[in-house]
């Protein structure tokens, strides 16, 4: 199965927020929890993303270096079309 059940603890004034929540949202439990939980996770970058991160700097110091040294020789400083 792709579900797992998972059995947690909570503060009695924590859940009571949740279930305010929850009901103005119109969520059921796993619903809310699989949402909040999704949320809270995206803030911490995966060692995929931190892949990524770091391929996405070296693409840009690499793009900066090639328009120093070509960037003279951009279309910017061709003479302008005639047909």
């Amino acid at each position: 199965s792709q579900v797992e059940r998972v059995a947690i603890s909570l503060p009695k004034k924590l859940v009571h927020r949740i279930e305010e929540l929850r009901d103005r949202m119109d969520l059921n439990r796993s619903k809310f929890y699989q949402k909040a939980l999704k949320a809270y996770l995206e803030e911490f970058p995966g060692e995929e993303d931190k892949k990524l991160a770091q391929l996405y700097q070296e693409i840009h110091q690499t793009d900066q270096e090639l328009l120093r040294h070509f960037g003279q020789h951009s279309y910017k400083h061709l003479p302008p079309y005639q047909r």
